[in-house]
């Protein structure tokens, strides 16, 4: 048997657990939100109460610890290259506007365009661009510096916002682990150059965050923004969905059972409430059909010249395993295909092992997430993609009470955000 039909027979296996594992969740994504709970779900007790300003001052601190182990990666790796670091920072600099980062910084001082090389740009959606664009016309200042300020200090701001929503299930202790998770994951430098991850996981996290809080005006507000930055934003609304449903169901009937009737005309009016998390996409769509009279004309792009397309997770894991194995540049197996290999059989198992001490919410975002963003042909960021999917950092930061046991995943961590970093951000390897 040879190497593809090995990857094809495994990639329909995964693709057929997982699916069974996502329909497995359905009734239990309903039944929770909608009928009373004989045991507490995490985050239904008071959390302790956390200083504002230690908890900043932890994640500034993680955050510096973080980016410094990412220039000192770096410095290394021109020490190993030419064997002396003279002339490292500029070098440094170049590195921070790889591959997308320059298609992002031509649409912050351009704009999008419907003509030439540049209109291949609208595949990058406007959330982070324009932003970043609207901040760089008001201070005058280049759209180089703006780009990683706003990159920077997305990612401090989410790495709060995320420690206070995991402090929400477990306290402060799962909320520091959840915050440190994200600042030393392995793709975390991707959050530090002119890329749009930081700014997309920050209003995720503040749409969920606000959700969990009943505030669902500002929930949706937020959502909608995910939903302007990435496609996959539009999962956000399936949290956000099942906490408005919870709330009501609570709001209307307490502790009682509702009819069967009452359960399902509340799961189609929360359905109807959460529908404005689109608002972000369809500004999308409109401005792909101003510009080329196609509000699809993204797809087209990304067919035609990225050769992508949405397709299964069968296709993904056989082409993935195979260029894992049998790549010609062995750098681009280290820090592209054996990463992606790797995450499409480890985050099931991960959802598999914690989906009981999950929220039923957060546990169908991350199936519905990991499913859009691993499915499309010929993926070369399935793992800075994985790197958003905020439910992930909810389910490790919940392994284990030992200290011990999570000094030791941390290491992990930090020994992979090295490699990554040198693969990537350095040898330019990484997508």
């Amino acid at each position: 048997m040879n190497l593809d039909r090995i990857g094809t027979v495994l990639g329909w296996a995964l693709m057929l657990g997982f699916a069974a594992l996502t329909l497995l969740e359905v009734p239990r994504f309903f039944r929770s939100a909608l009928a009373p709970q004989p045991l507490p779900l995490p985050g239904d007790g008071q959390p302790s109460a956390i200083s504002s300003r230690r908890m900043w001052g932890e994640v500034v601190l993680a955050f510096l610890l973080s980016r410094l182990l990412v220039v000192l990666v770096c410095l290394v790796g021109r020490w190993l290259d030419v064997g002396q670091v003279r002339g490292f920072f500029g070098e440094f600099r170049d590195n921070l506007f790889p591959w997308d980062a320059r298609h992002y910084i031509h649409i912050m001082e351009n704009g999008y365009v419907g003509s030439g090389d540049e209109q291949l740009f609208i595949v990058f959606f406007p959330l982070y661009p324009l932003l970043c664009r609207c901040i760089t016309v008001l201070t005058m200042l280049p759209a180089e510096g703006v780009a990683l300020a706003v990159s920077n200090l997305s990612l401090i701001a989410g790495g709060g916002v995320l420690y206070r929503l995991a402090a929400l299930d477990g306290g402060e202790v799962r909320g520091r682990r959840a915050m440190l998770l994200l600042m030393f994951c392995p793709m975390t430098y991707f959050y530090s150059i002119a890329y749009s991850e930081s700014v997309f996981l920050l209003v995720t996290l503040l749409a969920v965050y606000a959700a969990r809080q009943r505030r669902f005006p500002a929930a949706l507000v937020f959502g909608a923004l995910a939903s302007g930055g990435r496609i996959l934003g539009l999962t956000v609304a399936i949290p956000i969905y099942w906490e408005w449903m919870r709330a009501d169901r609570e709001r209307r009937f307490g502790q009682t059972l509702p009819s069967r009737r009452e359960r399902v005309r509340c799961a189609l009016l929360c359905g109807l409430k959460t529908l404005p998390v689109s608002l972000g996409f369809l500004m999308y769509l409109w401005y792909n059909w101003r510009l080329f009279g196609n509000p699809t004309q993204f797809m087209i792009f990304q067919r035609e010249h990225w050769y992508q397309r949405l397709g299964t997770l069968a296709n993904t894991f056989q082409y993935s395993l195979h260029n894992a194995l049998d790549y010609d540049d062995f750098l681009y197996q280290l820090g592209v295909w054996r990463p992606q290999v790797a995450l499409m059989l480890a985050i099931p198992l991960l959802i598999l092992w914690r989906r009981r001490r999950t929220r039923p919410g957060d546990t169908a975002y991350a199936l519905v997430y990991h499913w859009v963003a691993f499915a499309p042909t010929w993926l070369l960021s399935g793992p800075r993609y994985a790197s958003c999917n905020y439910a992930l950092y909810l389910m490790l930061a919940g392994i284990g009470r030992r200290k011990r046991g999570f000094i030791l995943l941390m290491a992990l961590w930090c020994a992979m955000l090295g490699f990554m970093t040198w693969v990537g951000l350095w040898q330019g390897k990484v997508y």
